[in-house]
């Protein structure tokens, strides 16, 4: 059984547990060991969370990966910006 602790709005924690936890794969197949770290503003969750293995992920700062597609996205941002590859 696996159990999250989960924030809950007014400062309240609670203890979530479940028996089946789905196993997270990464597109490739891999485990999914990672989850990407895109800011996804106005939706319900604040960032991407497609689960990536290491071989797929970027990481363009510490503790920050990113999938594929938003590895894309944010090497299309620094190009326009001048700020290189």
């Amino acid at each position: 059984m696996t159990c999250q602790h989960v924030k809950m709005p007014g400062g309240v924690t609670a203890i979530v547990c479940s028996r089946n936890q789905r196993k997270r794969k990464c597109k490739c197949g891999r485990p999914g060991t990672l989850l990407c770290d895109w800011k996804m503003p106005g939706k319900a969750r604040p960032t991407c969370d497609k689960p990536i293995c290491d071989r797929c992920a970027t990481s363009p700062a510490p503790d920050k990966d990113l999938c594929p597609k938003h590895a894309w996205e944010w090497t299309k941002w620094k190009s326009q910006r001048g700020l290189g590859l």
